[in-house]
């Protein structure tokens, strides 16, 4: 059996990597930020508006307002308009649309009341004639409304010149319409664009989309660097330290195996998951090798021995630690979490009992003996590492900021940002903040958008200019009660010399209901997105009169910045509840095992704490910042009980080497551009740094 046993590692490995390519779990990782976020009513909103045309938009503008300047726009509207994917927006009004707001302009504006009620038709009516008998130029006459006691609609203000929209005083603007609708598409579309424009002189180009492509590709690429960094690093730490080529195989092979089976597991649960998690997966297997070293340089591999049961109660103290994290609301913990129990337990399985069958050589490093080693200098007490450390958490919290932004875990795209800001600042039109109108049916949902247009008249909101079963009710009632107008109107328009037919369609309200679908809204260029059982269409309003639209419980905000800050405090609290809990079951499980050395895993506990506390001071702390301190403290308390129960050389240089692995995969994620794996790297770097002082200044018992 012994000699068929060998190949079970290899075997797993063929088999885990058989379901990856099988069920093509690869193809679930995400680069979005929203892949963190739980599939929740906002994020379906934010969602939708980025499959709107609004988000699908490229803005094009030249410097200068000449002739020169003209002709470079008119050029580059036709090159990129012959690219696929991109279309010229030459209007931005819809001819059905414009057509039915006139034909039922009477039963969709607001009356003016007062001029209703207080309008003379004969004298109005001749002023009407002598304008037209009079003016040199012919005068336009609404036969609908002529007397004009209905409010118009606060027309958008689009600045011209020469025939062609302008930028303010910046030069020409052009609007493209972006058909591309996945990443293989954004980005061809991308490629393609930046083929065209990259010769081009003075010229400003930017698209929403530009961040989906530009972040992913970067997010990818910072990524795969990580990743090569990380193994090289610990390819070369694992042949320096092992020195067994069949042992490192063997190791890696086992590491590769968690690694697939926690993608492919993890894959089955979620349809979309972070490629932060493949990072942090990677970098807790650098952990998970702690198992192998304690073993391998006990002499289990060597002889038969029993179960090992220091390296067990350190497995199942991590393992809770995360199990108990996995129920926290934010998804990308909770997808960690799930992650690295897999990972974990295949490891310790392989490590604790596939190895021991499988025999490896006996370790043998410069002759080792099991003695304590001697050192230059007097080891401190817990007690005052525990003191210490306390005074540092208290000072601590005097200081200490919370970081809600949940941007500021995504890649900072600065050039980006930039362009966008200059498109912003020459025009007051980009500068307005987007929201979303949210109801049950198309009907309410076009009283809303009327509600807040009535509110905010310079809120720019399309579907305002709909008619509702309550605008339709209540003009038609309005115009039936002063029937007379339209009856002396026609009167009157006769005897002073209208032609006959003149105002037959004038205040006339006789038309019937019409109940709008969505596909009709969508027919008129109005964006209208259902999601679940309601629907949702967007606006724009400028920024200080955001917040009286927010009043309104049917309104609802775009920003993530705004909805996600408020959710991050909860998550801050929840997944500080559950740290809480992992410290409490850190704590009953070392009493368990050390019981009389209970102050040395206080110490373990409380001096990262107060190293992270130091580094609030230069920089405000994130979820991420909480969610790794806490497997700090897992993985520290692991050596706490391995130092407690039997501390000889052994064990500290089985730690030692064990610290240098999971400080080479984890404090490569320092060098990452993306702020979510640099908080866990910098944590990572501060949490192991405190442990290894531990190791190596504080003495290794405490007896009380």
């Amino acid at each position: 059996m012994k000699k068929p046993i060998k190949y079970f590692n290899f075997l797993f490995f063929i088999i885990s990597l058989y379901l990856l390519v099988s069920l093509q779990s690869y193809t679930h990782f995400s680069t979005s930020l929203f892949s963190i976020l739980p599939q929740n009513d906002t994020k379906k909103m934010i969602e939708g508006f980025q499959q709107t045309q609004s988000s699908h938009t490229l803005l094009v503008a030249t410097k200068g307002l000449d002739n020169k300047a003209l002709e470079k726009i008119k050029k580059i509207e036709e090159e990129l308009d012959a690219l696929d994917f991109v279309a010229i927006k030459k209007s931005h009004l819809n001819r059905d649309l414009i057509r039915h707001q006139k034909e039922y302009k009477l039963l969709i504006q607001e009356v003016n009341l007062t001029k209703l009620s207080t309008l003379e038709v004969p004298l109005e009516l001749k002023k009407l004639y002598d304008e037209m008998t009079s003016s040199f130029f012919p005068v336009i006459i609404d036969k609908i409304d002529p007397f004009q006691v209905l409010n118009p609609p606060n027309p958008i203000e689009i600045k011209t010149k020469n025939g062609h929209l302008t930028l303010g005083n910046y030069g020409y603007l052009s609007y493209f319409t972006l058909g591309s609708q996945n990443l293989n598409e954004h980005q061809k579309m991308y490629r393609d664009i930046y083929k065209v424009m990259k010769d081009k002189k003075e010229i400003q180009f930017f698209s929403p989309l530009f961040y989906y492509v530009e972040n992913s590709q970067a997010i990818r690429a910072d990524v795969q660097t990580i990743i090569y960094i990380s193994f090289a690093i610990l390819l070369v730490l694992y042949f320096i330290i092992l020195k067994d080529i069949l042992l490192l195989i063997h190791t890696l092979i086992t590491l590769a195996t968690s690694t697939i089976l926690a993608m492919v597991i993890l894959t089955q649960m979620y349809e979309e998951v972070s490629i932060f998690v493949f990072i942090f997966g990677i970098s807790i297997s650098t952990v998970a090798i702690d198992y192998m070293f304690h073993h391998y340089l006990h002499g289990y591999y060597h002889e038969k021995k029993k179960l090992n049961t220091e390296v067990f109660f350190g497995f199942l103290t991590t393992f809770c630690a995360f199990f108990i994290l996995s129920f926290t609301s934010f998804m990308l913990i909770k997808q960690i979490a799930f992650f690295t129990m897999v990972t974990l337990s295949i490891s310790y399985l392989h490590f604790s009992f596939l190895y021991p069958k499988i025999g490896f050589k006996e370790f043998t490093l410069n002759k080792m003996k099991d003695k304590k080693e001697n050192t230059f200098f007097c080891k401190l007490s817990p007690r005052i590492f525990l003191l210490f450390s306390l005074i540092l958490i208290f000072l601590s919290s005097l200081w200490i900021e919370f970081d809600f932004n949940l941007k500021n875990l995504d890649y900072d795209n600065k050039r980006l940002k930039k362009t966008e800001h200059f498109f912003k600042s020459h025009d007051t039109l980009h500068q307005n903040v987007p929201f979303v109108v949210k109801a049950k049916s198309i009907d309410t949902l076009i009283q809303h958008s009327k509600t807040i247009k009535q509110k905010v008249p310079t809120a720019h909101l399309p579907l305002s200019g709909q008619m509702s079963q309550v605008s339709y009710a209540k003009n038609k009632e309005i115009f039936t009660h002063h029937q007379s107008l339209r009856e002396r109107l026609l009167i009157e328009s006769r005897q002073l010399g209208f032609k006959e037919a003149y105002f037959d369609k004038a205040y006339d309200v006789q038309k019937p209901l019409i109940m709008y679908t969505a596909q009709v809204i969508r027919n008129y260029g109005i964006e209208v997105v259902k999601i679940d059982d309601y629907y949702i269409t967007f606006g724009t309003i400028s920024k200080k009169d955001y917040t009286q639209v927010l009043q309104y419980d049917f309104i609802h905000s775009l920003s993530i910045k705004e909805h996600f800050e408020v959710l991050m405090q909860e998550y801050v609290q929840n997944i500080g509840v559950l740290g809480f809990l992992v410290i409490m079951m850190i704590l009953v499980i070392f009493f368990i095992i050390s019981g009389k050395n209970f102050i040395y895993a206080m110490v373990f506990l409380v001096f990262p704490i107060s190293m992270m506390g130091v580094y609030a001071f230069f920089s405000s702390i994130n979820i991420l910042h909480l969610f790794m301190l806490f497997i700090i403290l897992a993985i520290s308390i692991d050596y706490a009980i391995y130092m407690s129960r039997d501390n000889n050389e052994r064990t500290k240089k089985a730690i030692h080497f064990s610290l240098i692995s999971t400080f080479a995969g984890f404090g490569v994620l320092v060098f990452s551009q993306i702020n979510a794996l640099f908080s866990l790297g910098i944590i990572a770097i501060i949490g192991i740094g405190a442990i290894s002082i531990l190791l190596v200044c504080m003495k290794d018992k405490y007896v009380s």
